[in-house]
C-alpha cells in the first residue's frame, strides 16, 4: 500500500453535482427502511466516479496496489453503508449518509472488498468490516462528526497509513518494525481484513522483489567500483539500472511499497522518490 493522493477538482462538476443531489434526497428519507431501499435502488451513482478514482492510483488497487491479482475493481465505502463490523458477530449501524459521499469511496479489487478464501486459507478481505479503536467515539446518523473515531483499518487516503505495512523477501506483508506492540496487532489484523494477505497476491510481490533484487545485484556490480575505475559504458549502466529501479518504486508502478522495502533492504532506499506526493503525478489524474 501506498499513498492515494485524491484530487475531485478532476472529476467533472456534473458528476459532483449528481451525487450530492442523491445524498441530499437521501438525507430527506426518515424511515430506516425506505433510507436503505434508496440506496439500493440508486447503487449505480457511486461507480459514476470509478473511472476518475482509478485513474488517481494509476489503475491499482488501492489496498492492494495490484493490477491484477485481486480481479475487477468495485468502488468500495471505507465507512461500510450498510452496516459496521466492529468484531466478530459483532454489527453497528453503518454510516447510510456516506453513501454517496465520494470522500468515503475507494477503488479496489473484488478479492480485497469481499470476504473470501479464493488464495487464503482464512477468511480475508473488508466486506463490512470497520473496527475502531473505541467504539463509544462512533459516528452515527444522529452525530455525524467521524472526529474523534479512531479506524482500526489501514487507509490508503491517509498519508501516515501506509508506512504502517512493510513487505519481506516472500511477498509477505507485515506490520513496521517501527510502531507499538498493540499497533502492529491493529494492523495485522488490518492486513487480514483488507485482503492484502492473500497466496496469489504473495507470488506477484515476490516476483516484483526479485526482479527488483536482479536488478540491484547488476547495479551493485557498478557501484562498488571505485569510481575512478569505472569506464563510460559503466557510469550509463549505472544510470539506466538506476532509473529502472526508480520506475520500480514509482507510485505508478503495482506494488510499489514492495520494490521500495527490497530497495531499503539492499541499503539503496537513496532510489526512492515518494511521487505519489509530486504535484506532477498529481496533475496526471485524468
Amino acid at each position: 500500500m501506498i499513498y492515494v493522493h485524491r484530487d475531485f477538482s478532476k472529476i467533472a462538476p456534473e458528476k459532483l453535482a449528481a451525487l450530492k443531489t442523491v445524498s441530499d434526497a437521501l438525507d430527506a428519507i426518515e424511515d430506516p427502511a425506505a433510507r436503505k431501499a434508496f440506496i439500493d435502488a440508486n447503487r449505480a451513482a457511486w461507480s459514476t466516479v470509478r473511472g476518475e478514482l482509478e485513474a488517481m492510483s494509476f489503475g491499482k488497487c488501492w489496498y492492494t496496489e495490484a493490477k491484477e491479482g485481486c480481479s475487477r475493481y468495485q468502488t468500495d465505502h471505507y465507512r461500510p453503508h450498510g452496516r459496521a463490523k466492529q468484531a466478530a458477530k459483532s454489527y453497528t449501524a453503518g454510516y447510510c449518509w456516506l453513501a454517496f459521499d465520494i470522500d468515503n469511496y475507494r477503488i479496489i479489487g473484488v478479492l480485497a472488498n469481499t470476504q473470501n478464501q479464493e488464495y487464503s486459507e482464512e477468511t480475508v478481505g473488508k466486506s463490512d468490516w470497520f473496527p475502531v479503536l473505541d467504539p463509544a467515539t462512533r459516528a452515527t446518523l444522529a452525530n455525524r462528526s467521524i472526529d474523534l473515531e479512531v479506524p482500526l483499518l489501514l487507509d490508503p487516503a491517509n498519508e501516515d497509513d501506509p508506512d504502517k505495512i512493510m513487505f519481506n523477501d516472500n511477498g509477505e506483508a507485515h506490520p513496521s518494525d517501527e510502531l507499538s506492540d498493540e499497533e502492529k496487532a491493529w494492523v495485522r489484523d488490518a492486513i487480514d481484513r483488507m485482503g492484502i494477505k492473500q497466496d496469489k497476491l504473495n507470488g506477484l510481490r515476490r516476483r516484483i522483489w526479485r526482479e527488483c533484487e536482479g536488478r540491484i545485484v547488476k547495479y551493485n556490480r557498478f557501484f562498488k567500483k571505485p569510481a575512478a575505475e569505472r569506464t563510460p559504458e559503466d557510469k550509463l549502466s549505472m544510470k539506466e539500472l538506476a532509473g529502472e529501479l526508480r520506475a520500480m518504486a514509482s507510485c505508478r508502478a503495482p506494488f510499489a511499497a514492495t520494490a521500495r522495502h527490497c530497495l531499503k533492504s539492499n541499503r539503496l532506499g537513496d532510489l526512492i522518490i515518494k511521487d505519489e506526493f509530486a504535484e506532477a503525478n498529481a496533475a496526471a489524474h485524468a
